[in-house]
């Protein structure tokens, strides 16, 4: 028997482990007669797309989709084979079991470090793993090339915000909220006049947000590349979204959240007296 027959027809048996009788004779019908569902890819991609529309995302789900197919096929060949329908019944069969899981997971995986596919059905059969048992399945080192796995990290990166495009938000919304401080504001200037405001604030800023992006403040790459600091800064432009004004650096202690969007410990970036700084300096201009 082919070596690669041999595998399917093991992985496949571990899918078909926990089915008896008539359930694993229809599945199989349904893998000759139907086809694959959809592809790993897209299951993935539908569950990271609606999970990140759900957190309001600042991305549009029009980019999230696209983003998402392309990262994910570009990590699973497998997916283009699928949607061409060129795989044979033993991994129809697998791969339906695989994304009838994906289908039940939870977004509590979508941004931390211990989010993963289903392990069975998806890390194991799927990404065919000869040896599961020699995995330390607490460590996301041992499984990070894994198929499946890289796949679904794949996926829930493309649709999360870029580091860049985070140091832009928590800028702009600095901005939104410090506005009002400049000696020249004039809440009832016209918006020409409120633009040129909001721009001269993005100027007095621009070397934070410069400095945000080269030192990679709120990069990351799941799983192993966890930044915390990303999930202070998106807490904190939230809070300046609804605050008061910030006119007075000391009422930024209000803001809880804020206070930790400035430091990534884990990469040893500590940005906090740039932008207090030139939140200092815009205000006092």
């Amino acid at each position: 028997m082919p070596k690669t027959m041999f595998r399917s027809s093991v992985l496949t048996g571990v899918v078909l482990a926990g089915s008896t009788g008539c359930s694993a004779i229809e599945k199989l019908v349904d893998a000759l007669e139907g086809g694959p569902q959809v592809s790993y890819c897209e299951s993935l991609c539908d569950w990271a797309v609606e999970c990140a529309v759900e957190a309001e995302s600042s991305i549009s789900r029009e980019e999230m989709e696209a983003r998402c197919e392309e990262a994910t096929n570009a990590a699973d060949a497998d997916c283009a084979r699928a949607e061409a329908g060129d795989l044979n019944p033993d991994e129809i069969l697998i791969l339906n079991e695989c994304t009838a899981d994906v289908d039940e997971m939870t977004c509590d995986g979508l941004s931390g470090i211990e989010g993963r596919p289903p392990e069975l059905s998806c890390i194991v059969a799927y990404g065919g793993l000869s040896d599961a048992s020699s995995i330390d399945w607490t460590d996301p080192t041992a499984i990070a090339d894994v198929k499946a796995y890289a796949t679904y990290n794949a996926a829930r990166n493309a649709v999360l915000v870029t580091g860049g495009e985070l140091c832009d938000e928590i800028t702009e919304e600095l901005c939104s909220s410090l506005v009002s401080c400049s000696p020249d504001y004039d809440s009832e200037a016209s918006d020409d006049l409120q633009e040129l405001a909001m721009d001269s604030c993005m100027d007095a800023l621009s070397g934070f947000n410069s400095g945000c992006k080269s030192k990679g403040l709120y990069d990351q790459d799941l799983p192993i590349d966890y930044n915390p600091a990303r999930g202070w800064a998106q807490d904190c432009v939230d809070a300046l979204a609804v605050s008061d004004s910030l006119c007075e650096p000391s009422s930024w202690t209000d803001i809880a959240s804020c206070a930790g969007a400035f430091i990534n410990p884990l990469d040893d970036v500590d940005m906090t007296a740039e932008i207090l700084s030139a939140v200092t300096s815009y205000i006092g201009d």
